[in-house]
């Protein structure tokens, strides 16, 4: 029995996977934070493309 706890407490193979799926949450965190922040002030740009694009159709 105590063969397989000191086993267990080296076993080292699933570790990496541990680590990419925190990097994976992390880069989807920030992510999210940046979409929802804006800081470019993509979100004005592209409702300014789209009117110039209504307006022009409309125009036509």
């Amino acid at each position: 029995m105590t063969k397989r706890i000191i086993r267990f407490i080296r076993e080292e193979e699933g570790e990496d996977l541990i680590e990419y799926g925190l990097l994976a949450a992390f880069v989807a965190a920030v992510a999210t934070a940046v979409i929802i922040a804006d800081p470019l002030g993509l979100k004005g740009a592209l409702i300014n493309a789209y009117q110039k694009a209504v307006n022009a159709l409309n125009n036509a």
